[in-house]
């Protein structure tokens, strides 16, 4: 029996869930009202989807009240305050789409800083989905990027706690890898 999981990598219908929970996600950050969250949730919801589906959503669904009313109650008006509370929450892939406009703009050691806190999300989406030679490699180049240009980041305070992940997840990866 092949049990369904929840891949975005794999399967069209969890990455569109994913992708549009976040954007709405986004939206409610922007517009400071999770009406837009709560509305496409119920939509998925309302649909009577598969088990794997309506945990995702649900626990999606959670996590994004949550990082609100974080976000709310720190009065987290700027991009990367923001971004560490879903580094915390571990709504790696909300941190990827939140930073990535930001990413676009900046110029020189800013951008680099930006693309390794992108990066490092997107080495733990990669770890979630075990897809683990691209979460090794993404991880690699976002601590190299992090450890230049993280002095960019000032108002990101998470950077410890995110380079102290990527070492202890490239490690593991390491030693996987040659244990093999």
């Amino acid at each position: 029996m092949c049990r369904l999981r929840f891949d975005p990598f794999r399967n069209r219908f969890a990455r569109d869930i994913r992708n549009s929970l976040s954007r709405s996600f986004l939206k409610s950050l922007d517009e400071k009202d999770t009406s837009h969250f709560q509305r496409c949730g119920a939509e998925y919801l309302q649909q009577h989807l598969e088990t794997v589906y309506e945990i995702y959503i649900t626990k999606r669904l959670e996590k994004y009240e949550e990082a609100f009313t974080a976000i709310k109650e720190g009065d987290l008006r700027t991009v990367l305050p923001q971004a560490g509370i879903l580094w915390d929450l571990e709504l790696y892939y909300e941190m990827h789409e939140l930073l990535e406009p930001w990413w676009k703009e900046a110029e020189g050691d800013r951008r680099r800083a930006l693309q390794g806190l992108i990066r490092a999300a997107g080495m733990k989406i990669h770890s979630e989905n075990n897809n683990n030679k691209a979460a090794a490699s993404m991880g690699a180049k976002a601590l190299a990027d992090l450890l230049e240009y993280g002095g960019e980041l000032e108002s990101f305070d998470r950077l410890e706690t995110v380079l102290a992940d990527l070492e202890q997840t490239h490690s593991s990866f390491h030693d996987t890898i040659k244990g093999n």
